[in-house]
């Protein structure tokens, strides 16, 4: 449903949630837990385990829930070995502004201010998008080089980033279901929870019709995380740390 109220971050105590057999409790022993699994992918010659990749944010991923579980520490070192592994692939941390300068030249996909929890937050108006230099693999260049960024802007006791997607004017000509379908593929392996909250809106036919698709390869986990709104200027607003303002284009 819309509404342009907030939604409040995900709780920090995980006390009384159901816990696997495999992994001690985190919460109490997660410094034994985190060397642990720094040790496992050292060992695999991932390295980036040390340098891309801080405490909070390795024992958000082995405190976390799959199907209604904790997360076992064999399963969260799936996902950070995957996430290691694709973005050395990709060459994620060495893509420079010149490299997608032609996709985010018109400032249309900025990092703007944090809200009150310290998430750090980037603002996207697909319909301010260059369309005569559009090219999807640049553009996914593009997002990835934004991620590397915002993430790296993530204070100490934070692990993810708020994303404020304005639907205004958004038409055919700027949807590219393919980059979707990458860029989804793209958050959930090479990123995994650092997406906090995804603000949309308004909303209409065509952002119905991506979200007809994007729902279908998206945890539920995932969905819940973002929020269909009337404003999003009104909907973050209400969210902003004090001082902190929206692009002026955000609707």
């Amino acid at each position: 449903g819309e509404s342009d109220g907030e939604d409040a971050p995900p709780p920090i105590s995980r006390q009384g949630r159901q816990r696997s057999n495999s992994l001690p409790n985190v919460a109490h022993d997660h410094g034994f837990m985190v060397e642990r699994m720094r040790h496992s992918l050292r060992a695999k010659g991932l390295t980036e385990i040390d340098t891309d990749f801080d405490c909070g944010y390795i024992t958000s991923i082995m405190n976390r829930q799959k199907d209604g579980k904790q997360r076992t520490f064999e399963y969260a070192m799936q996902k950070l070995e995957a996430s290691i592994r694709w973005r050395r692939e990709f060459g994620a941390p060495k893509v420079t502004y010149e490299d997608v300068a032609q996709s985010l030249a018109p400032q249309h996909m900025i990092w703007k201010g944090f809200d009150v929890s310290g998430r750090p937050i980037l603002f996207v108006k697909p319909s301010l998008m260059d369309l005569t230099t559009y090219d999807t693999d640049n553009y996914l260049k593009a997002h990835v080089y934004l991620l590397e960024q915002g993430i790296a802007m993530i204070p100490k006791g934070q692990t993810t980033f708020v994303l404020v997607a304005d639907a205004t004017g958004l038409g055919h000509k700027h949807t590219d279901l393919k980059l979707m379908r990458r860029l989804v593929h793209v958050a959930t392996l090479a990123y995994p929870d650092r997406l906090g909250a995804l603000i949309v809106g308004p909303t209409n036919m065509i952002v119905r019709g991506i979200w007809t698709v994007v729902s279908k390869l998206i945890s539920s986990a995932m969905a819940s995380k973002i929020r269909f709104v009337r404003s999003p200027r009104n909907a973050i607003c209400e969210m902003l740390r004090e001082g902190d303002e929206p692009p002026e284009w955000l609707s």
